[in-house]
């Protein structure tokens, strides 16, 4: 379960895992930043290049003696790739999967550790994104926590929102689908995977509507162009199989109608590459 101390009376240590291709740099600092000034202080950070090395080198210079960083210089590019090349790396009893351009509140961490003492049947815990230059959401969540989510709930979470425990979890399980994510394939959906197959095998996964994490809020139209769509059949055959995986895609196609700009070509180069896919 989670805890406050560990044996020997250790306070429970936070891995984040940041890739990044070293082209973002101002947001990578702010991100490194929003680190430094957490209230919770016993993290790690992995940071993963998948390029530009030497800028990556050089952000992080100013926070070497403030904040405990590892860097893994990668000769291959892929989000799910740089993630699983992190595992290894990971000591902490709590990790997360960042992205270079989000950034954290001030009590991110601290949050995130009251809520999994308070909580301690939950094996992975959940929370909110926020844009604050938008003054919004970055997607609509419940209004009140719960204990244990569904399948379908599982699907509707993001990497940078999740905490898992890796006291109950074992950090084998945790790998990514390299097929899916940022610079794969398919652009998205490598964290629905990942936490389907926590669900499936019986693990606790909680949802707390406490914000956690800040992200540019994007738009319905750059979530769901053609690649990013076409991309949620093999996703939903990877999960549920072909048949039942057929039936989501249509439900959201019809969810989603309006938001698409080619709404049934769209929806029919998604069977496709759906029925092309080879489960992993």
């Amino acid at each position: 379960m989670f805890c406050t101390l560990k044996e020997g009376g250790n306070e429970l240590k936070f891995s984040i895992v940041i890739p990044t291709l070293g082209t973002r740099s101002p947001e990578f600092v702010r991100l490194l930043n929003s680190i430094h000034e957490q209230t919770y202080t016993n993290l790690e950070v992995i940071v993963l290049s998948q390029d530009h090395h030497d800028i990556v080198s050089q952000d992080i210079e100013t926070f070497n003696e403030s904040l405990n960083i590892q860097h893994i210089q990668l000769n291959k590019k892929g989000l799910s790739y740089s993630r699983n090349q992190a595992i290894p790396y990971i000591t902490g009893d709590i990790v997360t999967f960042s992205d270079d351009d989000c950034w954290y509140p001030q009590n991110a961490f601290e949050t995130v550790k009251v809520a999994a003492e308070n909580h301690p049947q939950t094996d992975v815990v959940c929370f909110q994104i926020f844009d604050p230059e938008q003054n919004a959401y970055y997607k609509n969540y419940p209004g009140q926590p719960i204990e244990k989510l569904n399948m379908r709930q599982v699907l509707q979470r993001s990497s940078i929102e999740i905490f898992i425990n890796l006291n109950k979890i074992n950090k084998n399980e945790l790998l990514f689908n390299e097929y899916f994510g940022l610079g794969a394939k398919y652009p998205s959906g490598e964290e629905n995977i990942m936490l389907s197959n926590l669900f499936q095998k019986g693990y606790h996964l909680g949802f707390f509507n406490q914000i956690v994490v800040y992200h540019a809020k994007p738009s319905q139209q750059s979530r769901l162009n053609l690649k990013s769509f076409m991309s949620k059949g093999p996703l939903f055959k990877q999960i549920f199989g072909a048949g039942t995986g057929l039936i989501m895609l249509t439900a959201l196609f019809l969810k989603k109608f309006s938001h698409l700009e080619r709404p049934f070509p769209f929806y029919f180069a998604a069977i496709k590459e759906m029925f092309a896919y080879q489960k992993q």
